[in-house]
């Protein structure tokens, strides 16, 4: 192989005279090449402004998209501010669940929500939207809740039966710890409305009010400890 320090112009000129195809296998060459004003190399210059477009276009792309996002992210935490205003003013455990429920399905496309309790809630007893396992609930259930993680994607039918009362129409889900009381189960007709690579950040506040306002008292006790 021929030394670096043994090339000439004339060497690699032969060499480039043999590999006609060098700029189309490795055009990030172009841009190192100086130029001769020249109408013999206005192509050369034409591809350098094409690949300046495309860099650029894509760059406008990029700021599009984190525009979008933090205008969604936005719009969503203005959301999460009006609903915790409402749930707090709620005066029975009753309403407080009526209402987290109606507005998670109208507010925050959740075509289901379903509130799962590991101890039974005498107020919460009968209520449609809550599920008090008492015990009883499924290891995987539990496994979830002392996991303290939120879980977002496509569940088995099985797990999916216990989760939501049309379970045939949920797609996809979110499972959100509540402190150790149990999971909120949000459910989306869409299989890519809850996947694993979703911001979670607007789950983990509404598990903490939920969490809190189900159990203040415990709450306080956790910040204390």
């Amino acid at each position: 192989m021929t030394q670096t320090n043994d090339l000439s112009a004339e060497t690699v000129a032969d060499w480039i005279r043999d590999h006609p195809d060098l700029l189309c296998r490795h055009p990030e060459l172009i841009d190192l090449l100086e130029l001769p004003s020249s109408e013999d190399v206005a192509s050369l210059i034409h591809h350098q402004l094409a690949r300046l477009r495309k860099r650029n276009q894509q760059l406008e792309h990029n700021l599009q998209q984190l525009a979008t996002i933090a205008g969604d992210n936005e719009r969503l935490m203005q959301r999460l501010h009006r609903l915790t205003l409402e749930l707090m003013s709620t005066e029975s455990d009753q309403a407080f669940v009526d209402q987290l429920l109606l507005r998670l399905r109208q507010d925050f496309q959740a075509d289901e929500a379903c509130l799962h309790l590991l101890e039974s809630s005498t107020e919460l007893n009968g209520h449609p939207g809550v599920v008090n396992h008492q015990n009883k609930a499924p290891e995987w259930l539990t496994a979830a809740v002392e996991r303290d993680t939120i879980q977002c994607g496509r569940l088995t039918r099985g797990k999916l039966a216990t989760l939501f009362p049309n379970a045939d129409e949920v797609a996809s889900a979110a499972l959100v710890p509540l402190a150790g009381a149990g999971l909120l189960a949000l459910g989306s007709r869409r299989e890519d409305h809850f996947h694993p690579d979703i911001g979670t950040l607007f789950l983990d506040l509404l598990g903490h009010l939920v969490a809190w306002r189900l159990n203040p008292t415990e709450q306080d006790d956790r910040k204390r400890a």
